[in-house]
This record gives structure tokens, sequence and C-alpha cells, in this order.
């Protein structure tokens, strides 16, 4: 048996000289991808200890950056990476998924390399752009979102005889070793101890703050992959298709997070109802929302769900686009006690409808989608839209402010103590992404820095038609206009203090 540590990396904040952040400061967050990667390494043979770097009160500056004439200085928030001994594990694995922190990652991988133990790095980041992570000092780079490759490689690392071969992964002499294996599907995505299981409890929820009757929070990912590509996304690039849990086992992990304390679930699917194009596919949702009631775990759809999936039609293309009232009432309904007690909904460019993505409805029937998702009772959603596309002109901005000024008064006049937010994130340029291989070829990218370029509130890219600073103001006036001041922009933002004139 060997000692695996399993590091989650601290916060990142961006503050400017009064003191706010202009990122998305997640401290708190269930750590749901720990669990599915502890449990296979657990059903290896090996201990596994998360070393949760997030927690803590260390604030330690580790440089700054230059954006739309703010100095902003980069702080990490948690417990600084120096206080992990290098020897305290027999081999270590980080998880990168976001741009953002690819800074404070590789720091992080630095520190370890002093040590014996070799590095294993996995996640978004790390698989769109491996070579950073090497050159810093990790032994190999899972290319594998799906987990297939995670045992064999930490075996083959500690010259143990690996169950599968290695695969999937990309080594530190920069040797690409192709998937032999096919892709883990989430059925066979073996379940964490308890006791891990407890530390990777969330107390905070990055879309809104909740009731504390709804905290500690567990995560569970029901399925794996899309049946879209979309140009921003990074999913299409994992090239897993699409996989899903059937209900039974669905069950199995929500129980196991109710064992472990959690009063509520995060579900962290790309697409949950992905599976409802497949024949029982909306059966087996209907089956996973009744588990929900019946283990009395009120859901949380922080990453969203694709709302055109939920209509008569399923999101297909020519398919019926009215709402399918049942489907909405298992999803989105709450009695006050279980049910849905927050959402995201990511409306992306509800106005342009399928013109701008194939998943999006046209705006009358996604109006129509909206007023039925509040029927059903969630009480408190958060609404994405993107602001700053190649052809955004200010006239278009300016339209979706006036559209969404009516369905937010149409959604309050069917519940009046709706909690609603409008989110305008701009536009994020993830690398490996169609989207952002085009924003360079057209030459819009204005920052390559990570901590800007990864980051929602610190536009990066400029329009045909905007600059970066015209795109950033518009997302203040958007947040300012649309979203409930009770609602508060701390938690989702990280933006303390939010103005029309940034």
């Amino acid at each position: 048996m060997a000692i695996i540590g399993l590091i989650e990396l601290p916060a990142f904040k961006l503050l400017d000289a009064r003191g706010d952040n202009w990122t998305a400061f997640r401290s708190g967050d269930p750590l749901g991808g720990k669990q599915i990667l502890a449990g296979t390494l657990e059903a290896g043979g090996h201990e596994v200890r998360l070393i949760n770097l997030k927690a803590g009160h260390d604030h330690v500056e580790t440089g700054s950056t230059v954006w739309n004439g703010l100095r902003l200085t980069k702080v990490v928030a948690g417990t600084h990476w120096t206080a992990v001994d290098p020897r305290g594990a027999d081999l270590w694995g980080i998880s990168v998924n976001y741009l953002q922190e690819r800074d404070t990652a590789l720091e992080v991988v630095r520190h370890l390399a002093r040590g014996s133990a070799p590095i294993v790095v996995g996640g978004s980041d790390a698989l769109a752009e491996p070579m950073p992570y090497l050159q810093a000092g990790a032994a190999a780079v899972v290319m594998d979102k799906s987990g297939a490759a995670n045992l064999a490689i930490v075996n083959h690392l500690l010259d143990l005889s690996p169950s599968e071969p290695v695969s999937g992964v990309m080594l530190r002499s920069g040797k690409r070793v192709p998937n032999r294996i096919p892709p883990m599907a989430p059925e066979t995505w073996r379940i964490p101890s308890q006791h891990l299981i407890r530390e990777t409890l969330g107390s905070a929820y990055w879309e809104s703050p909740l009731d504390p009757a709804l905290t500690p929070i567990g995560a569970v990912m029901p399925d794996l992959g899309c049946d879209r590509k979309c140009d921003f996304c990074q999913t299409p690039t994992y090239r897993v298709g699409y996989q899903w849990m059937t209900p039974g086992r669905t069950r199995q992990w929500l129980q196991a997070q109710k064992d472990a304390g959690a009063r509520s679930v995060i579900v962290l699917s790309d697409q949950f109802l992905g599976r409802t194009l497949w024949k029982e596919g909306r059966n087996d949702v209907l089956a996973i929302m009744r588990i929900f009631r019946e283990l009395e775990l009120p859901v949380l759809w922080g990453n969203g769900l694709e709302v055109s999936k939920a209509t008569l039609g399923r999101g297909m293309r020519n398919g019926d686009q009215a709402p399918d009232d049942e489907l909405i009432d298992a999803l989105w309904g709450w009695d006050g006690h279980v049910g849905c007690a927050q959402a995201y909904i990511p409306a992306e460019r509800p106005l342009a409808g399928g013109l701008a993505y194939a998943k999006l409805l046209t705006w009358q029937n996604h109006v129509a989608m909206m007023k039925a998702i509040v029927r059903a009772g969630v009480p408190d959603l958060t609404y994405g839209v993107i602001v700053g596309l190649p052809d955004d002109r200010r006239e278009d901005c300016q339209a979706l402010i006036s559209a969404l000024t009516d369905v937010r008064a149409e959604l309050k006049a069917i519940n009046p103590a709706l909690k609603f937010r409008v989110v305008p994130y701009a536009i994020r340029p993830l690398p490996g992404t169609p989207q952002t291989h085009s924003l360079s070829e057209m030459g819009l990218l204005r920052f390559t820095d990570p901590a800007i370029a990864g980051g929602f509130w610190t536009a990066c890219a400029d329009t045909h038609h905007m600059s970066y600073s015209e795109v950033s103001e518009w997302q203040h006036r958007i947040m300012v206009e649309l979203s409930d001041n009770e609602a508060g922009f701390q938690g989702i933002t990280g933006i303390a203090h939010v103005d029309a004139a940034g």
C-alpha cells in the first residue's frame, strides 16, 4: 500500500487598490472530483490523504498585473503550499481544472518536486496544455478525463504491477502514451470511503449564499461528457462521448453523501439531461429526481442544465420547443424542504437563440421555459449570459438589458419572492477550444496572463466593435440593472462593490 497525497489548490484572488476581488473566489466548495479519483485509488489498494489548501487563513501575495487601468494584486488564500512536506506521501496528485489556477499549480508542483515522490497532474487545464506542468517537475499529466488512466499511471510510477497498461498520459519526456483502454464509465466509478467523503463536503456554494440548513454540501457526477460541440467548451476535446449512471448507481452515490453528513447535493455533470436523447433516458431523469426527494436531499444545479433538453423535443433539431412540464417540475420543483433549492441557468446569448449556439431555444420559447421553471417553485436562480462575442455592439448589449428587464418582471410576477440575479460573463478563452483559436486568429485577444484570461470578470478580448474595457463596463451595467440587490454579488463574482463605472 502506498500513501497518495491529493492536493486541493488554495483559493485565488485578484485584489485592486481598495481591496475588492476581481475573480470568482471559491474556498469552501464541495470537492466532488476528488471523490471520484480517491475511490479509484482506494479500490486499487492505496491509502488516500486529502490535503485541502483552500482550508486555512494564509493570504500570500504572489505577484501583480495591470488590467483596465487597475493594478491587481495576485493573492492565494487558505494554506500556503510551503506548509506541505514534499516527503509526506509516496506520490502526489494535483487537479488543475481552471486556467486561472495555473500559476499557483505550477508553484505547488515545483515545491513538491523538491522531494523524491513522483507528481501526477490532471484536470482540464493540464490536459489542454500539459508541457508547463511537466517542465515544472510533474512526472506525468493525465490526458484521459474519464478516470481510466489514473490507477495505471500511479502504479507505474510507484513501480507496482499495473492492473491495466499505462494509457492516456503524457510523460515527463514529452512522450504521449495514447489511450489503450476505453474511457471509464461513470457507472463503474468506485465510491470512496466515508471518511474521505466527509473531508470533501462543502461549506459554501458558488452560485448563491445558502441557508445553513443546506450545508454541508455533497457532490455527485451522474454522467460524463456531452453530445454538443460548443466552440467555447473544453468538454468536446475530452473525446469521451456521453455516458451516464443508472438511477440505481446514482442512489448509491447520493446515499453515500447523506451518510457522510451532506444536507444537500450539487450535481457536477457537464450534461445531466443528455440521457434524454436515448430511449428511457427521460424516465431515468424522473427516477433520479424521485431518489433525491426520497433521501430528502435538496439538489443544487450549480453547473446548470441545458434547458432545451427539458422541452418536449429534447433539444433536437426541429423538435418541439414547448416545455415538458412533468420533467420541469421534477428538475426545478421545490416545496420548501425537498427538490431544487437553487439553480444556475446557462442562458448564454438567449436573444440570438440557435444562431449563437445550437443548444439554445428561440427567444419566445426560452421565455416560456423560464416561466415554467419559476412556476415549478425554484426559489433562487442565477441566470448567466455571455457578453463580448466577436460581433457584439453596444446596441446588442442594450437590447439584452431591455429584454431581460422584461423577463425579470414577468418572473417576479409569478413569484415575487424569487431571488434572481443576472450574471454577465466575459469570454474566457480556454486553451484548446475553437473559440480561443478563432479569437487569436482575429487578433481580438488582449491578455494572455492566466490570472486575467482565466477569469469571467476580467474581460480579456475586444469585439470587432468594442474594446475589452467597454465589454467590462457592460458587464457591470448588467449586474447593477438586472440583479436583486439583496442577492449580493460577492459570493458569485467576488466583486465586493459593483458600480456602473467599474
